[in-house]
């Protein structure tokens, strides 16, 4: 199975007091997002499969030029940050402002740098995350509201020596709001929140699905049915890697 994304560097400049800095660090409060990802196209990406929890949608689009590649290194978990998503880097969500979730390996750092783009490359928001420096999944809250049937790009950058520089280790991945159908409006109304993650992972809305089993996960780790439904989840996009990863919880899902 192809590897995905593990440990891109930020090739391209900072800006800062309205000057171009090229390559030296900076304590940079916005960072430029690379200019190479394009909006998503029609071009449908294949590269995840379906499983009994998650079913992908063949009408959903990929970015034309999703990035992946790489290698992965370290011996127990992967010393790489990585977006929880297909390989395609491209996911639904029916909430304004719905969760994202990271992996972050172990590392020194202890902020990162959240953005989020329109389809057009204009930023609607960047703000500062805590990390705590050990491996796991973490989880962030969109911070604006996004737009039904607009796509959206979003990056994580991991602040090294507490500063932004251009070999800075990011992510990024693609996301859309989609307006629920009546299977996933009937099943959000439901007290069961596993019965609402396989909702959403029947209708193949990825980031509510991944959001909702993680808190689960969190709240639940010894729970038998719920590990053996986010092995299956991961396992599904390739991501069996980091199924045995903890779950950080950094805020509980609450729209």
């Amino acid at each position: 199975m192809k590897k995905r994304l593990i440990a891109s560097t930020l090739g391209f400049a900072l800006i800062a007091g309205g000057a171009w800095i090229p390559s030296q660090r900076v304590n940079a409060l916005m960072f430029s997002a690379p200019a190479d990802n394009s909006a998503p196209s029609e071009a449908r990406g294949g590269a995840s499969r379906s499983s009994s929890f998650f079913t992908r949608k063949s009408g959903e689009y990929a970015p034309l030029h999703a990035r992946g590649g790489g290698s992965r290194y370290g011996d127990n978990q992967p010393a790489a940050i990585m977006a929880l998503l297909p390989q395609t880097y491209f996911g639904t969500t029916v909430y304004q402002r719905p969760e994202i979730l990271v992996y972050l390996p172990q590392s020194e750092a202890k902020e990162g740098i959240f953005s989020i783009k329109d389809a057009r490359g204009n930023t609607l928001h960047e703000m500062t995350v805590s990390v705590s420096g050990k491996a796991g999944v973490i989880s962030i809250k969109v911070p604006t509201d996004l737009k039904i049937d607009k796509n959206y790009q979003w990056f994580l950058a991991l602040k090294m020596d507490g500063q932004i520089s251009p070999r800075t280790p990011y992510v990024d991945g693609w996301i859309k709001r989609i307006q629920p159908n009546k299977e996933i409006a009937r099943s959000m109304q439901e007290k069961d929140l596993l019965d609402v993650a396989k909702a959403f992972g029947k209708e193949g809305v990825w980031y509510d699905c991944v959001a909702t089993l993680a808190s689960l996960r969190a709240a639940q780790p010894n729970n038998p049915t719920l590990k053996k439904h986010w092995s299956e989840l991961l396992e599904s996009v390739g991501l069996q890697d980091i199924e045995k990863a903890p779950i950080i919880p950094v805020n509980k899902i609450s729209h």
